[in-house]
């Protein structure tokens, strides 16, 4: 069993994500029955299909419904003893970023977030003291044409039940290769069919008093324990078969061989 407190990093909801199946409140007993310390919320955000809000809507509306399933789990979390943090998923091209430490007033002083690129986010939310992750970087799947890489981040998503078993190899190549701390998540859309071996997250040695122990520590280059299904059948890391696209801190887009994970050093 592992020691320390374990905290769900990836979760969407009902009532803020189309593809959210399961309303917040449920979440709350279900992840104290698997023992964890606390959730954080990642609802899909405005670059996303599964946007919920308007996006003719006001602004703040759109901030005041997006919010809604995170503030539906905080409310029963403080009723039962599951520690409730927000986060952000917000979606590019193909590729997306997790983004925590920013709240709802960040993000209603921010209506500018729906339009801007990998480069901006980051930037705008380092400067805010937040933390950018690199969701499932080598998430393999039929609405995908491509795998779209970034340097805009702060640590890696390694470890999704989500992926196949070798993508999962990639990321975690890849953060070892530019010196990411990684990180593991559930990905959590419906909690009726998850086997616990397919529930993922992050443990740590302290109990944390809010969202920014875990950007703090990701920031400063921490390593946490991860939970993952570490019997999983990862293969021979066969090729991953999309063409591939690296955008560096500027967005830019520039040469890049897969084969530079592979290499030693």
């Amino acid at each position: 069993k592992k020691m320390g407190y374990l905290y769900e990093t990836h979760l969407h909801t009902d009532e803020s994500s189309l593809c959210g199946k399961t309303p917040a409140r449920e979440y709350i007993q279900y992840y104290i029955d698997h023992g964890y310390q606390g959730i954080i919320v990642t609802d899909h955000f405005h670059g996303s299909v599964s946007y919920v809000p308007d996006r003719a809507a006001a602004w703040k509306d759109q901030v005041d419904q997006y919010c809604r399933g995170y503030e539906e789990a905080l409310n029963e979390g403080i009723k039962r003893g599951l520690d409730v943090f927000f986060g952000v998923e917000q979606a590019f091209e193909r590729d997306e970023a997790l983004i925590y430490g920013v709240g709802k007033q960040w993000l209603y002083d921010h209506p500018e977030i729906a339009t801007w690129n990998r480069s901006e986010i980051f930037n705008a939310v380092d400067a805010a003291g937040g933390l950018v992750v690199h969701a499932h970087p080598f998430r393999v799947r039929n609405y995908l044409e491509k795998i779209i890489l970034s340097s805009n981040v702060h640590a890696v998503e390694a470890f999704n039940p989500g992926n196949t078993p070798e993508a999962d190899l990639y990321a975690v190549l890849f953060a070892k290769k530019y010196g990411f701390p990684m990180t593991a998540g559930s990905d959590m859309h419906r909690s009726d069919t998850r086997a616990d071996e397919m529930l993922y997250g992050v443990v740590s040695e302290t109990k944390w008093e809010s969202v920014m122990d875990y950007v703090n520590a990701l920031r400063g280059g921490v390593q946490f324990e991860m939970k993952y299904n570490e019997g999983r059948d990862r293969g021979e890391y066969p090729p991953l078969a999309l063409p591939w696209e690296y955008h560096d801190r500027n967005d830019q887009i520039v040469p890049w061989d897969p084969s530079i994970l592979f290499e030693e050093g």
